[in-house]
């Protein structure tokens, strides 16, 4: 990625200020700008370094010379963040390796797993997710919304303090505007000596219910910290230099549904709106994909639950067009979790029932009659298919272990089991799992296989799966913040619940902004013949000028 810093972008790289809020709106440059600061922080401190350095020498007394400096970038989705810092690679260069990108909550659990055995909190440690905690007969473990308070408990032992102090002399927060109470203090307990960047926008706020946040407080909040300056980044976006639209984007935030900035987005192809009924809508995206890919494009579907991201999911799957799941990371977890129970089976005898009960609790939001069903062994349907699974299992035994044969059976082991949701984490997690069957044949021990596997579960569930980037992605609509496709699908279903704000949804509308604003090229909508109250004006007037 070519990058070019234009008015305050520059000034943004340049400012020395202890606190500095940079606020910008969707596509404007905030995370590539920010990136190149961090550079340009890294590389000012190296010159001081070994300014200092040579200055020890010409004096003849040596001492100590400060470890090099870093830059932690703290994000709610790591993946996001990281694929718009390796664009930046041609800013960023050989400093890349010097700055750290996590999630709140996998940066958390570092610090839980590099320091919490000295504080009170001995291993093995092991996260617990939603779906574990909704099985019977599980290990002990610590559930991921403890993470923040356990690690900000740690941080306030001096040693930790003084070690991230060493390490960081640059925090970056990503949509520090979305941080609730509680990641906003474990925030500032990170290295509180160091400079701060905080990157913002209150329209892009789409977790204010949620989280029972006010963005504008929080932004004002920063402003009063000491030592803070606010830079505002131009408006226009490089996402999508037209401009189209992010201007229809806006004026849809705002409501304004008679601004011709609406009508030209429809007019030029831009903004696309497709109604179908509800038994076609996943062969209706199935098409538009298609269709976009035909044109070499990427494309991000977008839906507004979990269930209904699984479910179109699994509609892409069906008809073979590989995708990346994101935001699913408690299902891939928990698959790579149940996969390493088949293999365990398959070399201990150990039973993988739990396990895959887990998984498939992974897959559903509320709690569902099938997951006690496995554990009562009381579906018979389920039954006869997992006693085959096992029987096949147990034939790779003898007379040697037979792995490649292992692998396969893993891999189509969910799809047998008759249970149809989640098939895409299980093939990911799959890819991960035939890697660490071919080290076990290559002769490494299947202790430390399984060491690894556990590790990578533990990332997923703090929000670094490791996957893939694919071309075609599809998400829950909350996961689209920081997000970019050449052309987006919004799946709208009847039923749909917001929440109870009312017209004119001035917080909901910030949803309409964030997803119209992640698209390059063109922003498709497949809607049921109604829709919710927040989306039927829009909905209306596209379908009026594209006539």
């Amino acid at each position: 990625m070519t990058y070019s810093p234009q008015g305050t972008q520059r000034d943004v790289i340049n400012s020395h200020a202890s606190v500095l809020v940079v606020l910008g709106g969707a596509g404007t440059g905030k995370t590539v700008t920010a990136a190149a600061a961090a550079a340009a922080h890294l590389a000012e401190a190296d010159q001081e370094r070994d300014q200092l350095r040579r200055e020890q020498i010409r004096s003849g007394k040596p001492v100590s010379t400060p470890p090099r400096a870093r830059v932690l970038f703290l994000s709610f989705s790591r993946t996001a963040v990281s694929q718009v810092i390796d664009r930046a690679g041609g800013v960023v260069g050989r400093l890349l390796d010097r700055i750290n990108v996590a999630t709140f909550h996998g940066f958390a659990w570092r610090i839980i797993t590099d320091f919490g055995p000295r504080y009170g909190l001995p291993p093995p440690l092991t996260i617990l997710s939603v779906a574990e905690t909704r099985v019977a007969g599980g290990q002990p473990g610590m559930v991921y919304d403890n993470l923040i308070p356990a690690a900000s408990d740690i941080l306030t032992r001096p040693t930790v303090s003084s070690f991230y102090a060493r390490r960081y002399s640059l925090v970056i927060c990503d949509e520090f505007q979305d941080t609730d109470d509680e990641e906003w203090q474990f925030l500032q307990s990170i290295a509180p000596g160091s400079r701060r960047i905080l990157l913002g926008d209150a329209h892009q706020c789409i977790y204010a219910e949620m989280k029972g946040i006010d963005p504008d407080t929080r932004i004002n909040g920063a402003l009063a910290l000491p030592g803070a300056e606010r830079i505002d980044l131009p408006p226009a976006s490089h996402r999508d230099p037209s401009g189209v639209l992010p201007a229809a984007a806006e004026a849809a935030r705002e409501r304004r549904f008679d601004d011709p900035a609406i009508a030209t987005a429809v007019e030029q192809g831009r903004l696309v709106v497709t109604r179908t009924k509800e038994e076609d809508m996943h062969a209706t995206i199935i098409d538009i994909v298609r269709t976009e890919q035909a044109e070499r494009r990427s494309v991000s579907v977008f839906t507004h639950t979990n269930a209904a991201t699984a479910a179109v999911s699994d509609a892409l799957t069906d008809a073979g067009l590989q995708h990346e799941q994101v935001g699913m990371g408690e299902a891939y977890a928990e698959a790579l979790s149940a996969q390493l129970a088949l293999i365990r089976f398959a070399i201990e005898g150990v039973s993988p029932r739990r396990p895959l009960a887990v998984y498939v609790a992974a897959n559903y939001r509320a709690r569902v009659a099938i997951v006690s069903q496995i554990m009562e062994g009381s579906n018979a349907a389920f039954e006869r298919a997992f006693e085959r699974v096992l029987h096949d299992l147990e034939t790779t035994r003898d007379p040697a272990l037979d792995l490649d044969t292992l692998g396969k059976l893993v891999t189509g082991a969910y799809g047998r089991l008759g249970t149809q949701r989640g098939q895409q984490t299980w093939l990911e997690a799959a890819r991960r799992t035939r890697m660490a069957l071919s080290r076990i044949k290559a002769g490494t021990p299947f202790a430390s296989v399984a060491a690894d596997i556990e590790r990578a579960r533990h990332n997923s569930l703090v929000g670094d799966g490791g996957l893939r980037p694919r071309r075609l992605q599809v998400m829950n609509l909350h996961q689209t913040k920081g997000r970019e496709a050449d052309a987006t699908i919004l799946l709208l279903q009847p039923d749909e619940f917001h929440g109870r704000e009312r017209t004119p949804f001035p917080k909901l509308s910030r949803l309409m902004y964030v997803v119209l604003t992640r698209a390059r090229k063109r922003a498709h909508l497949v809607v049921p013949p109604e829709v919710h109250a927040l989306w039927e004006p829009l909905i209306e007037i596209c379908e009026a000028h594209s006539r």
